[in-house]
């Protein structure tokens, strides 16, 4: 008889709870970011729901409404051209009220104690709502300002794997690779003249060998006419080359 043969069946390995997955792409293998929450993610607060931000958007909306038939449409210069109150003109409001309170006989005619008391009251109740709208709004802007973050560190995520898999030559990693590095360059058109500060510090790293580059500050003294300065600042900081050049040209 012959024995039959017992066939095993192949276990398929399944990667442990400690290493991060791989996606295999055409050409190598895209090493897939570990998340790490306590360290680069923002502390987690709970989110609004989208329930409570529609709810939000079509109160404030309803408010903003009803100020319309009332609010009168100011300019940048007309608001300028009010008085504004701070402390010492709310002050002299209060102070005023007071002793018009006790002596009436000194109101002008077209002016009563009761409407006098009216429009502070009117100033005041919209001066509170403005302190509340003022509370609102920081607490609004703490949540964009946290919510911006958070979207921001995901983007950082996604560019730093982009960025890894552009060094491994992956397919389609260089092309997102260059999408995404334009944000991170600092360009300074030809035509712009460095500042003071620029100026001195890029001379001092090359002075210093910490940069190579070039240098050069022209100068002409006026005559009849404005004199004229010019600064021409190049530094090279890929290069392994380095040369210093200095041009004097003073004229009497």
């Amino acid at each position: 008889m012959s024995a039959k043969k017992t066939t095993t069946k192949k276990e398929t390995a399944t990667p442990k709870a400690g290493n991060p997955p791989k996606a295999k792409t055409g050409t190598a293998d895209i090493k897939l970011l570990k998340g790490t929450p306590s360290t680069k993610r923002p502390p987690n607060n709970p989110d609004v729901p989208q329930a409570t931000i529609d709810q939000l958007n079509e109160v404030l909306n309803q408010i903003k409404t009803l100020l319309d038939d009332y609010a009168q449409h100011l300019r940048a210069l007309d608001r300028r051209r009010l008085n504004g109150v701070g402390v010492r003109k709310l002050g002299f409001i209060e102070r005023a009220y007071e002793l018009a309170l006790e002596n009436a006989e000194f109101l002008p005619h077209y002016l009563t104690i009761e409407r006098f008391g009216t429009d502070i009251q009117y100033f005041v109740d919209f001066r509170a709502l403005v302190d509340l709208t003022t509370q609102i709004r920081e607490k609004l802007w703490n949540i964009t300002i946290q919510s911006a973050d958070i979207a921001y560190t995901d983007a950082l995520e996604f560019y730093a794997s982009v960025r890894e898999a552009a060094k491994r030559r992956v397919d389609a990693a260089e092309t997102l690779f260059a999408a995404l590095s334009v944000f991170f360059r600092h360009h300074r058109s030809e035509s712009e003249e460095p500042t003071e500060i620029k100026a001195k510090h890029d001379f001092n790293s090359l002075i210093h060998g910490k940069h190579d580059g070039k240098l050069v500050v022209e100068n002409i003294s006026p005559k009849v006419t404005r004199g004229k300065r010019k600064i021409i600042d190049e530094t090279f900081k890929d290069t392994a080359e380095f040369k210093d050049t200095v041009e004097e040209d003073f004229k009497e």
